[in-house]
């Protein structure tokens, strides 16, 4: 074997020379280790490798990050030019050594402010709809959406109109299953309480002329009426009052031939009629109070108003409430002026003032406890005491007959001392 030091040749290889000689050989000393090494490897176990195939299939997400860096770059481009565009709109407008105004920018600046403005405009829109995105779902939940349904209630001291007291919330239940078919039921019973009936003076109307002219002669008559709506129209619209005497036409010719005229818009229909409600008051208030019905062109002061309501299209409900608030209000106008002259000590004249309202209150009496009655007495316990109110009681009931006076004791809300204010009319009237 080799080793590592110095070693002789044998005898069988002569020496290249006599002399002393010494080989040496660069042997590697680790061979025996790295033989060791190998038969070590070779009892270690092989290594395989396998490879399995799955027919799955595989979610990829690939993330393309150029358009990011084009985004950048751009964001820079845009505020590179913006900054040119301020330093270049320093100097927009100049003037010259010829004292003349300079106006010049480069096409660059006019490029990015239409940009800006485009962008502005964008964006508002955007933050505009989010805005009424959020608010309607803010709205949703608290459960106040513009399409959930309203809670309306009838105030009696607003003449009976509806207001707004509640949103409703939605349902998501079936409203024809077991539990809830008894509400659906008297639903509608609930509601015809609140519809408004008609009062027992309202007259029926009954147009016995509209067979009598043929279709030539009712086409002139309603042309004729035409032209006195044209120019009610016209006066209403240049600020003037309504004539009575248009009033009185447009409802003879209506009346004779049975035409029936469209007035729009709707406002100059209620104010029209409107007007011939005040002359009607009007009328009733001249009269004496002795007089058991007053004439208005022929016809009774209810036959004239029910009449020309339907000759200028106007509902029958709406024409009564109409009328109940106008002579709520004259009601409440007469009291208030009468006690004011009665302050003044003109007794008389606070008499006849009361006396315009006998016959008004008889010809078109409101129904008990009205609405627009209710509305008088809480505005008359603003302005008057109860003693006060009870001595215009007393002046009425030396004016009017007995048949008012309900109507005036509800007026003046003294309905909860009936009593006491007939023992005191029976005491004062007695000699």
């Amino acid at each position: 074997m080799f080793s590592a030091n110095t070693c002789t040749l044998p005898p069988q290889f002569p020496p290249p020379c006599r002399r002393h000689c010494r080989l040496t050989l660069v042997c590697s000393s680790f061979r025996r280790r790295s033989r060791s090494r190998r038969r070590h490897s070779k009892v270690s176990l092989p290594t395989t490798t396998t490879t399995t195939t799955s027919s799955e299939p595989k979610l990829e997400a690939i993330i393309d990050l150029t358009p990011l860096t084009a985004f950048q770059s751009d964001l820079r481009r845009f505020l590179s030019s913006g900054r040119d565009a301020y330093r270049d709109l320093q100097t927009l407008v100049t003037l010259d050594h010829n004292r003349r105004l300079l106006v010049s920018c480069r096409p660059s600046t006019l490029h990015f402010v239409g940009t800006s403005a485009a962008l502005g405009l964008l964006a508002f829109s955007v933050f505009t709809a989010l805005a009424q995105l959020l608010s309607r779902f803010w709205a949703w939940r608290r459960g106040a959406s513009s399409y959930a349904p309203l809670v309306v209630r009838r105030d009696r001291s607003l003449g009976g109109k509806e207001v707004v007291v509640a949103w409703g919330q939605r349902s998501d239940t079936n409203p024809l299953s077991p539990p809830l078919r008894d509400s659906v039921k008297r639903f509608p019973k609930n509601k015809v309480r609140f519809q408004r009936k008609l009062p027992k003076w309202w007259p029926t109307v009954i147009n016995a002329n509209a067979s009598v002219f043929d279709a030539n002669e009712q086409e002139e008559y309603k042309r004729e009426a035409y032209r006195v709506v044209r120019a009610i129209t016209n006066s209403r619209l240049g600020g003037n009052d309504i004539m009575e005497n248009d009033i009185i036409q447009l409802r003879q010719l209506c009346r004779t031939s049975g035409v029936q005229v469209s007035i729009e818009p709707t406002n100059v229909r209620d104010s029209l009629y409107r007007a011939s409600v005040n002359f009607v008051l009007n009328v009733c208030s001249r009269a004496p109070t002795y007089s058991t019905s007053i004439d208005i062109n022929g016809e009774d002061a209810p036959q004239f108003l029910a009449g020309f309501a339907e000759n200028i299209g106007l509902e029958d409900v709406r024409a009564a409430i109409i009328v109940s608030a106008a002579v709520a209000s004259r009601t409440r106008s007469c009291l208030l002026q009468a006690w004011a002259l009665e302050m003044q000590g003109k007794h008389v004249d606070a008499m006849v003032e009361l006396s315009k309202i006998c016959l008004l209150l008889r010809i078109f009496p409101p129904e008990e406890s009205s609405p627009e009655m209710e509305m008088v007495s809480r505005g008359l316990e603003k302005h008057l005491k109860l003693e006060q109110r009870k001595h215009l009681m007393f002046l009425f009931g030396k004016v009017c007959g007995e048949d008012s006076h309900r109507i005036a004791r509800e007026a003046l809300g003294l309905m909860h001392s009936q009593n006491g204010c007939s023992d005191q009319l029976e005491d004062n009237v007695a000699p």
